[in-house]
C-alpha cells in the first residue's frame, strides 16, 4: 500500500515527550542488520526513513549517543530519557539529514525499505520481499 502524501507527519517515542515533525516525504528508506543496529533496536535490524535536515522539526530534549559504526563512521543516536526510545538520529555519511524510526510514525502505510544494509548479518531467517536491495556490508 503506497503512503497517503498528506504531511506533516509526527514520529513520537513511547510516552510523547520526544517528537519529530517531518514536513516532505523521505528522500530514502531502508533496513540496517549491522551488529549495532540490532543492539539498538532490540531487534533483527533497523528500519529509517531519511529526510532532510530542513524539512524536519525535533520537539523535546533527546538524550544523545554517539559510536563509531562498522564502517568507521560516526552515528549519532536521540533518545527519550524517560522511555528509552531513540525516535531519530543523524550519520556522519550523511551530513544535513535526519533518520527517523519508522516504528516511531506508527503509520502501517509506510514505505517499506528500499535496501537492507548489512544483508551478510541478518539472522537466517530473515527473508525479504522481492525488490529489496541486499547490501552485504557498508
Amino acid at each position: 500500500m503506497a503512503e497517503p502524501a498528506s504531511y506533516p507527519k509526527i514520529a513520537a517515542c513511547a510516552c510523547g515527550q520526544l517528537t519529530v515533525t517531518v514536513n516532505a516525504p523521505p528522500q530514502m528508506v531502508h533496513a540496517c542488520s549491522c551488529v549495532d543496529c540490532q543492539r539498538g533496536s532490540g531487534s533483527a535490524f533497523s528500519y529509517s526513513a531519511f529526510f532532510p535536515e530542513s524539512a524536519v522539526k525535533t520537539g523535546g530534549a533527546p538524550t544523545r549517543w554517539r559510536r563509531s559504526s562498522e564502517a568507521g563512521r560516526w552515528q549519532e543516536s536521540n533518545f527519550c530519557s524517560t522511555c528509552g526510545v531513540t525516535v531519530f538520529g543523524r550519520m556522519e555519511v550523511l551530513p544535513a539529514v535526519v533518520c527517523v524510526s519508522v516504528g516511531c510514525f506508527a503509520n502501517p502505510d509506510f514505505p517499506g525499505p528500499g535496501k537492507l544494509y548489512w544483508s551478510s548479518r541478518r539472522p537466517h531467517w530473515l527473508d525479504l520481499p522481492a525488490g529489496v536491495e541486499l547490501i552485504e556490508t557498508q
